[in-house]
């Protein structure tokens, strides 16, 4: 069965007549059918039954579906609609029954799609990488990270409205609670997932070590030797640090976690002693200072006077407080290139903030890495866009030995010696 001669001899042209309806689903499809992906996926769900609608080129029918905004498989017939452009297209209880029979496959038609999946994802990344020199870069902090692989992991909440299988109450609704794996430099194309109950806990290590490993063999071969893994503080565990050091430690594999840390007693300690000109400016997502105008501010935006801005946000280290503090090391037992950072930012009207950030007036947000102390800066992303406690774009991180206190070689914060513009 041809499955992909839909599209032969296919043309768009501005005189016909009639209307097409989701005509760029057209380019979606015939890029599953160039990548591989709907041929792979064929083989992988072969039977030897007689079928009037390859398998293959439902489930790929129905990703494209997805990706046209389809809420409910209900929403597939928008293509079988479009039969003078499609072809014949499976009906929706073909649709249905085609997903039952993955259910009920004990697994094995899950692996076998997912490996028709990473090889299209290795032909398409080939591509890529051959037109235009590499795969896009990681941007962050107004620049591009060029070389490195960046994988987010992340945990969502998707709410059900009627009883679903695994749905269940969790503490955002009644769903699921599902895990994801997916890659900043193709726009957050997802390399890996994992359906869980709705009440699943968000730090749970186990899930999120077969979730990473998933997400690196997702990645082509090829594209492995330099990776970044990052993930909120709601994702952070013992277990998972533990296993990003033991692959940063891998000869020829360079491998830079950044993952979200609690703000616990002994953080609030450290951050005590630190000093004030041991804070930094921080950086937003386009590499512009944090700051805006003061209300008793000269009529010049463009002035370089220092108290006509405040600033809002800074960052510094805590290692060496935490391992060389008067408590002495505080994270043995954690890996030793492991180094804790920590943000402070003016809370936002309505904040909900603890009592140590309310009598301290700033809201703290920490991140911990293992970014050599001697990397350019620009490599201290922070675990996400919009983590549990507030946004965090990418920061300007202390450029010290880890062993040294952030504020003895770090540059001071000081008045600006040129106007703006």
């Amino acid at each position: 069965m041809n499955v992909t001669g839909w599209s032969r001899g296919l043309e768009v042209t501005g005189g016909g007549q009639g209307v097409v309806s989701h005509a760029g689903l057209a380019l979606l499809r015939h890029l599953a059918d160039k990548t591989g992906l709907t041929g792979g996926l064929s083989a992988a769900l072969a039977t030897p039954r007689v079928l009037v609608h390859d398998r293959g080129r439902v489930v790929a029918d129905l990703a494209c579906a997805i990706a046209d905004g389809a809420r409910v498989i209900s929403d597939f017939r928008v293509m079988s609609d479009q039969r003078e452009l499609f072809g014949p297209v499976a009906s929706v209880p073909t649709a249905w029954r085609t997903l039952k029979e993955i259910a009920g496959s004990q697994g094995w038609a899950d692996r076998r799609i997912t490996a028709a999946v990473n090889a299209a994802r290795r032909r398409a990344w080939a591509q890529a990488a051959a037109r235009h020199g590499a795969l896009p870069g990681i941007r962050l902090a107004g620049k591009v990270l060029d070389g490195v692989v960046c994988i987010r992991l992340d945990a969502t909440v998707t709410l059900a409205h009627s009883d679903k299988e695994l749905a269940e109450a969790g503490y955002k609704g009644y769903g699921h609670h599902p895990l994801l794996a997916c890659c900043d430099n193709t726009g957050g194309e997802p390399l890996a997932w994992m359906l869980r109950r709705g009440s699943a806990g968000s730090n749970t290590a186990a899930d999120h070590l077969a979730l990473l490993d998933a997400a690196i063999a997702a990645v082509p071969p090829g594209f492995r030797r330099r990776l970044m893994v990052t993930a909120d503080g709601a994702g952070a565990s013992h277990g998972l640090i533990a296993r990003l050091d033991e692959l940063a430690s891998r000869r020829g594999y360079e491998l830079t976690y950044s993952v979200g840390w609690v703000l616990g007693e002994r953080e609030r300690a450290a951050l005590r002693l630190v000093p004030g000109q041991a804070w930094q400016i921080a950086i937003d997502g386009r590499g512009e200072v944090r700051e805006r105008r003061a209300g008793d501010a000269c009529s010049s935006d463009q002035c370089a006077h220092r108290a006509c801005w405040i600033e809002e946000a800074h960052v510094t280290e805590l290692t060496p407080l935490l391992r060389e503090g008067p408590q002495g090391d505080q994270l043995a037992g954690w890996p030793a290139a492991m180094r804790v950072f920590a943000r402070r930012e003016r809370p936002h009207p309505g904040a909900q903030l603890t009592l140590f950030e309310a009598a301290d007036g700033w809201r703290y947000s920490l991140w911990v890495t293992n970014r050599p102390a001697a990397t350019r800066a620009g490599w201290g992303r922070t675990p996400t866009s919009t983590p549990p406690t507030g946004s965090t774009p990418a920061s300007r991180t202390p450029s010290a030995p880890a062993r040294t206190p952030a504020w003895a070689t770090s540059r001071p914060m000081t008045s600006r010696s040129t106007p703006r513009g």
